[in-house]
């Protein structure tokens, strides 16, 4: 299934719904992405995940130390970059969230070379990057840290 072909029911999209219902959310945004829906109320800060009926989450954009657009790729041997281009090595695009208090990630897969075609990567991949952009405007830099950025 490819994250760009990927059509939802009317019922996932109700269930979105009665969640940011069920949460107090308002959403400005929304998208599809493979399997799972996001949608952000960008007053509240909060980004929620729908996997399924029954698996959602919500990320605290208040509660997030970085916004990062992480590839990974599989093993390239030497020589290998000669014949294919580096797309061709290409794992998977996540948008990762790193929380302040370090207690660990949480990552939203927005390409996988098992499940997407290559065809679909440059949009896929700008999509991870104009979310991650976005959300990094949106997550809570102390003010300390706010300086030295400052005085770079």
């Amino acid at each position: 299934m490819s994250n760009i072909e990927t059509t939802f029911s009317k019922e996932k999209f109700q269930q979105l719904s009665e969640l940011g219902s069920k949460f107090n959310l308002s959403f400005s945004s929304q998208m599809a992405i493979g399997n799972k829906l996001i949608a952000l109320d960008g007053i509240k800060k909060s980004l929620l995940v729908l996997e399924s009926i029954n698996k959602s989450c919500i990320i605290e954009l208040n509660k997030i130390a970085s916004v990062s657009v992480k590839k990974t790729y599989n093993s390239i041997r030497p020589g290998e970059l000669k014949k294919r281009g580096i797309e061709e090595f290409l794992n998977t695009i996540e948008l990762q969230f790193e929380y302040r208090n370090k207690n660990g990630t949480v990552s939203i897969p927005f390409y996988d070379c098992e499940e997407d075609d290559l065809h679909n990567l440059p949009t896929l991949e700008r999509n991870a990057k104009n979310w991650q952009m976005i959300l990094s405007k949106m997550i809570y830099v102390p003010a300390k840290k706010k300086i030295k950025e400052l005085k770079s």
